[in-house]
């Protein structure tokens, strides 16, 4: 079964309003949404797309068939989620999260390890 437009749009918008997401350009065109400027996903199309995680959830959304290898930079964490069905749909809002929680936490510790030590 396909997903529908008016099915997709809810991840959509549950996506664009998780807190301190913001949307820019991809330098290979569309749009990527970021926590803090650090890229955690992108669409391709409605229903695939690629997302960042930790080498560890990579692993286990991969064992766990909630996603496949991405195509370019699977060493580097990031994997392609294709939304066919009603499972798919919720896998996708797993690994989103999961994404998500990840850029949240890299973003502090960037942010603690090049703030000025004050003295």
């Amino acid at each position: 079964m396909d997903v529908t437009h008016s099915e997709l749009q809810p991840f959509h918008d549950w996506i664009e309003n998780l807190p301190g997401v913001t949307q820019a350009p991809r330098r290979f065109g569309g749009v990527e949404f970021q926590v803090h400027g650090l890229e955690f996903m992108h669409f391709h199309g409605g229903t695939c797309l690629d997302v960042h995680l930790s080498m560890e959830d990579q692993s286990k959304v991969l064992a766990e068939d909630k996603a496949e290898h991405h195509q370019f930079a699977p060493e580097a964490g990031w994997v392609t989620v294709r939304i066919r069905s009603d499972r798919d749909l919720e896998n996708a809002r797993e690994v989103v999260q999961l994404a998500y929680s990840r850029a949240k936490t890299s973003w502090k510790l960037i942010w603690l390890d090049v703030r000025p030590v004050r003295r």
